[in-house]
């Protein structure tokens, strides 16, 4: 009777932990993986943001390195050009990337105007600028060159007292 009461205590204890093992597994799995998918999902979000920052952290550098590089830069005068009428400069050189064109001019009649082209030596136009007005005007304007290169300035002048064009070089 020992043994037969052991053996029944053994195979409930047995079938116990199993049946229990088991039940706890088709109640608990479906929560398990749910949480499995869940962490995956929170894994590709992470590799995302990683991938995201990485890319951040170039475009930072990138960009410090621009900001360095146009620190150590400053604007010099290229070439100038006065007086009242129309007239060509000589040539000049640009070293940097971009030129600054300043200008001031003083109308005489209220349809006053100037217009100042940048040219080539070749006489392809780069840029164009001009104003306009009785008294004065002053202007400035940044012009972004692709390669230093040789310049010169040519400027036209309708009922102009006075006008001064200034380019200055970044570099």
């Amino acid at each position: 009777m020992n043994k037969t009461l052991v053996g029944l205590v053994l195979v409930a204890l047995l079938t116990g932990l199993i049946g229990g093992y088991g039940l706890g597994y088709l109640i608990y799995q479906p929560q398990v993986q749910a949480i499995q998918k869940d962490l995956g999902d929170l894994d590709d979000r992470f590799d995302t943001f990683n991938s995201t920052l990485r890319d951040t952290k170039t475009s930072v550098a990138s960009l410090n390195s621009t900001v360095q590089e146009i620190e150590s830069m400053t604007w010099h005068e290229a070439s100038s050009l006065e007086g009242s009428a129309s007239a060509i400069g000589s040539t000049f050189q640009i070293k940097g990337k971009w030129m600054r064109i300043r200008w001031i001019m003083e109308g005489v009649l209220s349809s006053a105007w100037i217009h100042i082209y940048i040219n080539f030596p070749n006489g392809t136009l780069f840029a164009e600028r001009g104003s306009s007005g009785v008294y004065g005007s002053y202007a400035c304007d940044i012009a972004e060159t692709n390669l230093p290169n040789e310049y010169y300035i040519e400027v036209i002048a309708y009922s102009v007292s006075s006008y001064l064009v200034v380019v200055w070089d970044y570099y």
